[in-house]
């Protein structure tokens, strides 16, 4: 029997006068209603409790935290209910409502008193959430199916008090987060996630690991995320559909149970409830004024009356508050230290009660002196003083606060996995003491209560004339609350962050190398990394339907995945912030959604990964659309800036291949057709030369360097910049043939070019240097005989490298040449060669089965070696150890080529520039876009060049950002 659903009967509005609304004597406060008995499985009881605890307050919005109501009910909502005979075209099935509500929610960081909730919503959220997923515009409706959602814990208040209302000002959270039930049968393991954040965090002093015992009987097809065991179940008969062919919206069946007689009734009794809405109204015995004497309200103004109404509240509920803490801590955190329920260890209760004890110590003097002065005087002339002085030992609310969202899980997890916890609990509820209220309310209380302090001080000013000595002494207390608040809030919200970063990466899917490299570009472990906001989309699929996919968007990436049996696949590449660009297809929207019921409805926004694809998502809640595109364009704004910038130094629409730098901005650009210069900023050509591969320049030696054909020829610069080789070029010799590549640099006091011969197996590389006497001589014009421009250069060395090499950087006394194994440091002198790093250490086992490509090794200005692959960065000392720990740097896209303006990295791909900060290598700092984009530097390597375009070329310096540099 227990899996049969539930049948749940609500009327939208109670027929017959509207009851009046009773508030406890509890003050404002502190204000904590008695809750709803737990809900029974009787379908008359069910009925009756909502109805009873419902029914004016579906047309109410209250104020939990003022304690009272109002008759805020707008027009709008009533001439909604017209269309409450409309039938509902939505499963009637709570389980369904409520796992569709799940992932449609807008879950956010909300403030409430001062206090952050992370993952929260409004009640008018969950209203809008509802109201969309029904295809109804009645939100008493939505607010009623969101109330039987709530009576069966799929979500709460976050002060445990208040039911459902359709308010801004009241905010809820879901019992437990999606992506962690805590079914008996689940396999996440949270034990190691707790001990690992408690092990992380010295603050706490009984830190031992905490064991929590698994079922053993895990099923291996239970499926973490589609599990319906926790759902609420039940039928919502106002929206199910009648079976009678015969009933229709204007003549319903006979049936009292009929959805739609339900509605006719309701839409003939509209105008009586408008009427009996503004007759509903609340009190509050419990004032200053009903426990003085009339003499003594004699000799107070209305201004001091209201002054001292609030001062009696801040005591009283002061008292009040002290009262709940005394009742945790004697009648359930000191009977679980004795034993009282089984597989309760001390870890347990220093994670869930923290210092609560500590609290109570520190509030309960101060709520005793409060009431001492209150029973002195019916008047209390100062409060500032005694306030003063107990506040500034409120530092242990910090504390409290840092590890509260740790206790509600590991609550959350005993309560499911230990049935006497739960049972103790709920037999503890009943005692007169907790008001029938769950044990988070109360472990809830030090954190609202502390957020609460600053509204009651700031009314008690509000109401104390401007030369009180209380002005000042207050005013400074509630700075010294509002900095607690502030670190209160800085620190639990870290410890949020951890804990769904750490339940998240225990369940990314790790099988493939391709996984683990997307997992590592993350950064996960990062202490800068922060879940913004996760939610399930759909994903739209050309010629398919769309997929129901789980988006969780980081503060540095946008991932797209997918819930598995016990894991999470990340789909598609993560998308890097500073790569995204957001659309909103509003107008799109509302031209498809025109002629549509309202749930056929769907609310589209696309991501675009700059130089990959586009993807489109739908939902069905416009709020969540919104919710998204706000969360997304903030983060947006927040990764603008520049640290590099670019100067555009000429333009053209002849396609060049490569280019040198001659001098300043002067260049020689080669394409397939020959040697251009952009002397005087007009593009000339210089020499007609065919099948270029590459140029490279020795300005000591006068000479451009042609490789064509894999041959390397020397042409005078001097010669190309005057036109002389234009009709009159004849081909010099050539220096040497068979060549791959060629590189020009210094190296051991040596201008060198280096030409590499390469096979499959094996390179050649012969450097040659330029013949200084014959140079000299050429200057002083001491030699009258012609000379040809190879015989400026000499051999220098040769020596052979047993892999096909890639690259050539030039070191103070060494060669690094980049081959397929790796980079092989060659000593100039010696001509010995090693290699960069030990290739049979561990710690350099994951570079070796990569198969990155070795493209290029920087010296940073801070002696040691950024040593860049295509895909990854990484940093090294002399010796060839880690000079930075294990700090790596994932390029956001295959780089072909590299640069260094201290302390920016650049990583160039064909559509874009990536600048890396060597200083913080959590995320990239700039992205510069582009097309096709090459570069190139000056000689000297202290400018760095770039060419980007299509039809256009665009030659750029690369500046560092004058923002920056003021």
């Amino acid at each position: 029997m227990g899996n049969i659903p539930q049948l749940i009967t609500q009327p939208i509005i109670e027929q017959g006068p509207t009851p009046t609304v009773v508030f406890p004597t509890r003050t404002s406060a502190s204000f904590h209603p008695k809750s709803n008995n737990n809900t029974s499985s009787s379908v008359s009881e069910n009925d009756h409790e909502v109805n009873k605890n419902s029914n004016s307050s579906l047309s109410l919005t209250k104020d939990a935290a003022d304690g009272h109501t109002s008759n805020n009910v707008s027009t709008e909502n009533i001439s909604e209910e017209e269309e409450t005979g409309i039938i509902i075209n939505h499963s009637a099935l709570l389980s369904e409502i409520a796992e569709e509500f799940i992932n449609s929610i807008p879950l956010l960081k909300k403030v409430k008193d001062s206090i952050e909730y992370s993952e929260s919503f409004t009640g008018t959220d969950a209203v809008d959430t509802i109201a969309a997923l029904l295809g109804t515009k009645n939100r008493k409706l939505a607010l009623a199916v969101g109330r039987s959602l709530e009576s069966q814990f799929l979500f709460h208040d976050v002060l445990y008090t208040n039911n459902l209302i359709d308010s801004n000002d009241n905010i809820y959270q879901l019992k437990s987060r999606s992506t962690m039930r805590y079914n008996r049968d689940s396999k996440l393991d949270i034990s190691a996630i707790i001990s690992d954040y408690i092990d992380s965090n010295p603050v706490y002093d009984d830190s031992k690991e905490i064991s929590i015992n698994k079922t053993e009987n895990s099923s291996s097809n239970d499926d973490l995320y589609s599990s319906h065991d926790d759902l609420p179940t039940g039928v919502f008969v106002a929206i199910s559909s009648c079976y009678s062919s015969t009933c229709t919206n204007d003549s319903p069946c006979y049936s009292y149970s009929c959805p739609r007689r339900k509605a006719f009734i309701l839409k003939s009794s509209i105008k009586e409830s408008k009427h009996n809405l503004n007759s509903i109204s609340g009190s509050n015995d419990n004032a200053w004024s009903t426990t003085v004497g009339k003499n003594v309200l004699e000799k107070v103004d209305d201004h001091e009356r209201k002054r001292q109404e609030v001062i009696y509240e801040f005591i009283q509920s002061e008292k009040e508050y002290v009262d709940d803490l005394i009742a945790v801590t004697k009648l359930i955190k000191r009977p679980l230290s004795e034993g009282i329920v089984p597989k309760i260890n001390d870890n347990f209760i220093n994670v869930v009660f923290s210092n609560i004890e500590e609290i109570l110590s520190c509030n309960a003097p101060f709520s005793q002196a409060l009431q001492n002065m209150q029973q002195k005087s019916s008047i209390v002339d100062k409060l500032g003083d005694i306030t003063m002085e107990f506040v500034k030992s409120f530092t242990c609310y910090i504390r409290y606060g840092e590890i509260q969202p740790l206790a509600k899980e590991v609550l959350q997890y005993h309560k499911n996995t230990n049935s006497a916890l739960e049972n103790y609990l709920k037999q503890i509820q009943s005692k007169k003491e907790f008001r029938r209220l769950p044990l988070e309310s109360f472990l809830a209380r030090p954190t609202t209560r502390l957020g609460r302090y600053p509204i009651l001080i700031k009314d008690i000013l509000k109401h104390t004339k401007e030369d009180h000595p209380d002005q000042k002494t207050l005013k400074s207390t509630m700075e010294i609350i509002q900095n607690i608040l502030k670190q209160v809030n800085e620190k639990a919200g870290k410890t949020t962050n951890k804990l769904k970063l750490d339940q998240w990466i225990k369940l990314l899917d790790q099988t493939t190398m391709e996984k683990v490299e997307d997992i590592l570009k993350l950064k996960l472990g990062s202490p800068e990394r922060q879940f913004l906001r996760e939610g399930q989309l759909l994903l739209k699929r050309e010629g398919t339907t769309p997929q129901e996919v789980d988006i969780v968007f980081l503060d540095n990436a946008f991932v797209i995945t997918r819930k598995k049996v016990n894991s999470i696949e990340i789909l598609r590449k993560p998308i890097p912030v500073q790569l995204i660009k957001l659309i909103d297809h509003e107008e799109e929207d509302k031209i498809n959604n025109k002629s549509l019921q309202f749930n056929e409805k769907r609310y589209t926004f696309s991501i675009v990964h700059m130089g990959l694809r586009t993807y489109t998502f739908m939902t069905k809640v416009y709020s969540e659309k919104k919710s998204w595109i706000e969360t997304i364009e903030e983060r947006l704004k927040q990764v603008q800036g520049s640290c590099i910038e670019l100067f555009n130094i000429f333009s053209c629409h002849l396609k060049i291949n490569t280019a040198v730098v001659v001098k300043d901005d002067i260049m020689i650009f080669a394409n397939e057709n020959g040697l251009y210069t952009n002397v005087g900023n007009i593009l000339t050509m210089i020499l007609p030369l065919q099948r270029i591969t590459t140029i490279d320049i020795m300005p000591d030696a006068g000479l451009l360097f042609v490789l064509i054909d894999k041959e390397v020829i020397p042409y005078s610069i001097d010669s190309l910049m005057k036109g002389d080789l234009v009709s009159n070029y004849k081909k010099p010799r050539k220096l040497c043939s068979g060549i791959s590549f060629m590189k020009i640099g210094f190296c051991d006091g040596h201008h060198l070019l280096c030409a590499v011969k390469t096979a499959n197996t094996n390179s050649t590389v012969r450097s040659y240097e330029p013949n200084q006497p014959l140079i000299n001589a050429i200057s002083t014009r001491t030699i009258k005989k012609s000379v040809s421009t190879i015989d400026v250069l000499i051999p220098h060395k040769q020596f052979y490298i047993p892999a096909e090499a890639k690259s050539i950087q030039f070191l103070k006394r060494t060669l690094c040449v980049g081959c397929t194994k790796g980079f092989e440091v060659v000593d100039i002198n010696t001509l010995t060669t090693q290699s960069l790093f030990d290739t049979h250490n561990p710690d350099y086992e994951w570079i070796i089965k990569a198969e990155y490509n070795p493209i290029k090794l920087i010296k940073t200005t801070k002696g040691d070696f950024i040593v860049c692959y295509n895909k990854v960065g990484f940093f090294l000392d002399k010796n060839g150890n880690p000079s930075r720990g294990n700090s790596r740097i994932f390029w956001l896209n295959s780089a072909t080529s590299f640069a260094y303006i201290s302390p920016y990295i650049l990583a160039i791909s064909d559509n874009y520039v990536e600048v890396w900060n060597e200083n913080n290598t959590d995320s990239v700092k700039q992205i510069i876009y582009g097309y096709n984009i090459r570069l190139f530097t000056s000689y000297t390597g202290d400018a760095v060049y770039i060419i980007s375009g299509s039809e256009m070329q665009l030659i750029s310096r690369i500046i560092l950002s004058r923002k920056r540099m003021m």
